[in-house]
């Protein structure tokens, strides 16, 4: 039961970085598409500018392989017995949204550094994050 799950769900595409493997599940389609739209999507050399996990993964090789499986395991639970509690769309809690403002200076840093000192947070958790400006840049959804 459980291998035909595992390959019902497509699970063996989540050791990717494809970003097709996010929209596996019905809830991504609008998060999907958005991003297709987006500029992060668009293909140099046959490889999108970024993929799901080059915003929403840690970068280093354990710390991306843990968050992947602690996601994987949150949204399989989620998926299997809490369906009916589901939002429409789904949301970043504050560890996704603190990976995400991290990633952003990592691929930006050239650009942000001349506008803020990225590796300071003067203000603590009020300090202005890249989203609050940029809220549509990978999607417009649940962020």
């Amino acid at each position: 039961l459980g291998f035909y799950t595992f390959y019902n769900a497509k699970g063996i595409s989540y050791f990717s970085d494809s970003s097709e493997a996010c929209n596996n599940c019905h809830i991504m389609n609008d998060v999907y598409a958005d991003y297709l739209k987006s500029s992060h999507s668009k293909k140099i050399a046959g490889q999108p500018r970024a993929s799901c996990g080059d915003c929403h993964l840690p970068h280093g090789f354990v710390d991306k392989w843990i968050a992947k499986a602690q996601s994987g395991v949150g949204h399989a639970y989620a998926f299997t017995f809490k369906l009916d509690e589901l939002p429409t769309n789904l949301s970043a809690n504050e560890k996704s949204k603190d990976i995400v403002q991290a990633n952003c200076i990592s691929c930006h840093y050239e650009m942000v550094s001349n506008v803020i000192n990225p590796t300071t947070n003067p203000h603590g958790d009020n300090s202005l994050k890249c989203v609050s400006c940029h809220q549509g840049v990978g999607h417009s959804r649940g962020f």
